[in-house]
């Protein structure tokens, strides 16, 4: 299978991406959609003769594919880092120091937390929360604590909402009743949330832990940089100091005849 790079040099006789589009790896974003722009012009399918079609729709897809490669920060940051192109990348041949966190980075994409609070918000109360809902029952055989680590975004502040979309799917399609559900003793629910609290404690005394190892690594660094700053200024007045401020040597007098 040709490679993209080998494309390139196909069609380019480079496999330099910036020397495809004739610009340089310093280029700034704005002058690679320029460099790009001028290219479409000129390899467009519609801008050249019949007889040059062919050669100049492959053209013109390297072109945009490079294009799209550079607009993407963590790409481009990969092929800077390595001079490959992302599918282009063996991982069998891949040496110890290669960057694999910008390589993930740069075939998945990041998801942001309004995404996921998005997601949750439509999740909640919708027919795929139901389905999972169901499995969960059935294959916990109607243990809580089991379906609510097994469905997403469940959790023991919402068993009662929970409860009461299970007992109608129940009903509704005549599922087996388990014990385990229906006749759960209360003393379960309270542990439950007991050891819910437990964790959420746990977790915040973890994060101001993480945060205060922040604040002490900043002000290390903060520290280190201000001690290197302050002999810096030391290093410079003793400079001037024997450069300016040399005694001067006395003159012997002189008596004249």
């Amino acid at each position: 299978m040709t490679t993209f790079l080998e494309l390139c040099r196909k069609y380019f006789n480079t496999s330099n991406l910036y020397e495809v589009l004739n610009t340089s790896k310093d280029a700034t974003d704005k002058e690679v959609r320029k460099a790009y722009y001028v290219l479409s012009m000129k390899y467009h399918p519609d801008k050249v003769a019949e007889k040059e079609k062919t050669e100049a729709t492959e053209k013109f897809k390297i072109i945009s594919r490079i294009h799209a490669l550079l607009s993407d920060a963590d790409q481009r940051k990969l092929y800077d880092d390595t001079g490959c192109v992302g599918d282009d990348i063996d991982p069998n041949s891949a040496t110890e120091d290669f960057p694999w966190e910008t390589y993930w980075s740069s075939i998945f994409r990041k998801i942001t937390d309004n995404e996921i609070r998005d997601y949750e918000l439509k999740y909640k109360g919708s027919d795929d929360e139901k389905r999972d809902l169901k499995k969960g029952y059935l294959a916990g055989k109607g243990d809580m604590e089991f379906i609510i680590n097994m469905v997403p975004f469940s959790s023991v502040y919402e068993e009662d909402r929970l409860r009461e979309i299970l007992e109608k799917i129940i009903e509704e399609e005549d599922l087996p009743k388990f014990k385990a559900f229906s006749d759960e003793p209360p003393s379960k629910k309270r542990k439950r949330l007991a050891k819910a609290k437990r964790e959420e404690a746990q977790c915040k005394v973890d994060m101001k832990n993480e945060e205060k190892n922040s604040s002490n690594d900043l002000m290390v660094a903060i520290k280190k940089r201000s001690a290197e700053r302050e002999q810096q200024m030391d290093n410079f007045f003793a400079r001037m100091e024997a450069k300016y401020c040399t005694p001067k040597r006395n003159k012997k007098n002189v008596k004249k005849t």
